[in-house]
């Protein structure tokens, strides 16, 4: 008789770690930009700082900052605020609904094909839509970035592809800038904060 060993206890533990493990990692992702995000608002004298600690309240908040960085330095208006909120209020909503019809309409995919089909359209939709605000959200963390810290504001927008974007505006939280003080060498200087 051969023996197979059984890993599902493996699993039914290493699951719900690293669930545990990834959740606590976006949670403190998620503070820290909330943190960097409410200082610059505050700083700069942006209207409701407090937007930062709302989910889709918080890219109307990082758009107004890359819009008035568009403003004072580059002497552009730019509607970026709005456009990130608009496709972030879109984005949002749209992955909860796909992800509950397609856990209450999966026993149907088999019998009903047409179902599986209007799934797959509206998955290449919300695609389409976490891309322009992916796009969106990118062009407007370089604006801000080149706004707070411009001498690294390539490396930072490529780290905040990588959903690393919290780390990064909580580091540049405290600088002064360019938009107030000029561009700076090597660094923008730093708001006098204990």
């Amino acid at each position: 008789m051969m023996y197979y060993p059984d890993f599902s206890h493996i699993f039914s533990t290493l699951v719900p770690v690293m669930f545990s493990f990834s959740s606590l990692i976006s949670l403190v992702l998620y503070v820290l930009g909330s943190i960097g995000l409410y200082s610059m608002a505050r700083n700069t004298g942006v209207r409701n700082p407090w937007f930062a600690w709302i989910p889709i309240a918080r890219d109307f908040l990082l758009g107004s900052l890359a819009d008035r960085y568009n403003s004072t330095a580059m002497h552009k208006n730019t509607s970026l605020h709005l456009w990130l909120t608009i496709l972030s209020g879109i984005q949002t909503p749209l992955f909860y609904f796909l992800v509950i019809i397609a856990i209450v309409l999966s026993p149907l995919f088999y019998n009903v094909p047409i179902l599986l089909l209007a799934l797959l359209l509206f998955l290449f939709l919300a695609s389409l839509v976490g891309i322009a605000y992916k796009v969106f959200y990118l062009l407007t963390f370089y604006y801000v970035t080149m706004d707070y810290e411009p001498s690294r504001a390539v490396l930072y927008t490529v780290l905040a592809f990588f959903d690393l974007g919290g780390i990064l505006l909580f580091l540049s939280r405290h600088n002064v800038p360019v938009g107030i003080a000029g561009r700076c060498y090597p660094v923008q200087p730093k708001y006098n904060v204990h």
